[in-house]
């Protein structure tokens, strides 16, 4: 098969880094019969793999597969851990991307990666730095971090890897979605005979996405002030408006969903793969709720959108066993359940 290279790096889009952003999207409908081209996975890779990293350790790795490269047994076996809900991402996409964190890396690499950053002039003595502090306190200290405490740190870093190549996907024109693959626990490690000190920590599918690349429009999200404090835990950082219309004009903020057009869009995909039609609806109180909360970020297309699917009617029921369930999950994390519960 052919990689087709660019003839020269002129031929490579420059979407600049605001709007590559703005314009990520989980995509979700690819195109089966559409293969990425082997130098756009190499630049995801090679983004991931300059991405940054505690004590240049380079502990995420990756194996990538396809199903037509791939044995049929391995890929079945990955198939029986995707999550019910992806499982036509994973079937339909290009190329299976399975992210890794190697846990030894932390204790194998610590002194070959201080060295290299010394050498590097990133490692210095003005910040306190020096040969024999390092190699008596510093590197054992953190090679005795109990394996729990580098899992945690070290699956980070592999979240920032991924990122880095989520958005060289979006650059380069390629779709992404990252897979839930919970459905058979340890099933990953062992369809890929994974030693055990290798943790699956992401499935990430790819492909070209047979749906417009704005999937709709920008998700929603909680305001600004929400989720950031200024200063001090509890009180808001507020965002300024015109930084936010500066932002806007450089495609990081955009518009948001649910753009026109996308149900109907979702309706002729799922026409088009013999899947069924529209989308799932809350009940009308939740929807309620939901749409009252300030909280959220909510533009006019979703609160529009809201009460059409009020207005439709035809809205399931809440069912009591679940508000039994979710107000004893709630509460053994000391959530308020009345806002959600009521």
């Amino acid at each position: 098969m052919s990689t087709n290279i660019p003839a020269s790096a002129d031929e490579i889009p420059d979407l600049p880094l605001l709007q590559t952003i703005g314009n990520r999207r989980s995509i979700r409908y690819f195109d089966p019969d559409k293969k990425v081209e082997p130098w756009k996975i190499q630049a995801m890779l090679q983004s991931a793999r300059l991405a940054s990293c505690q004590g240049n350790i380079n502990a995420t790795e990756a194996v990538v597969i396809q199903k037509e490269t791939c044995s049929p047994e391995v890929w079945e076996d990955l198939e029986e851990c995707v999550s019910g809900f992806n499982v036509q991402l994973f079937t339909q996409s290009s190329h299976v991307i399975i992210w890794l964190t190697n846990i030894n890396a932390w204790y194998g690499r610590a002194n070959d990666g201080l060295s290299t950053l010394a050498l590097s002039g990133a490692l210095t003595k003005y910040h306190g730095w020096n040969y024999e502090f390092s190699m008596t306190q510093t590197i054992p200290r953190l090679m005795s971090f109990p394996t729990e405490r580098t899992d945690l740190l070290l699956r980070f870093e592999t979240g920032l890897a991924v990122n880095q190549a989520l958005l060289t996907s979006v650059a380069l024109g390629v779709g992404s979605c990252l897979c839930a693959f919970g459905r058979k626990p340890q099933g990953v490690e062992k369809a890929l005979g994974l030693p055990p000190h290798y943790k699956f920590t992401w499935a990430h599918v790819v492909g070209y996405p047979l749906e417009d690349e704005k999937a709709g429009g920008q998700r929603v999200r909680m305001k600004f002030d929400k989720l950031f404090h200024d200063g001090e835990f509890g009180k808001p950082l507020h965002a300024d408006p015109a930084v936010d219309t500066l932002l806007a004009e450089k495609g990081l903020i955009q518009e948001q969903a649910p753009l026109g057009g996308r149900f109907e869009e979702i309706d002729r995909l799922a026409e088009q793969f013999g899947r069924d039609p529209g989308v799932v609806s809350w009940p009308e109180k939740e929807l309620r709720r939901l749409i009252a909360d300030d909280d959220w970020d909510f533009g006019p297309r979703i609160k529009e959108r809201a009460e059409q699917v009020l207005a439709e009617g035809g809205l399931p029921d809440y069912p009591e066993e679940m508000r039994e369930t979710f107000e004893k999950l709630m509460e053994e994390h000391g959530l308020d359940t009345s806002k959600y519960l009521s």
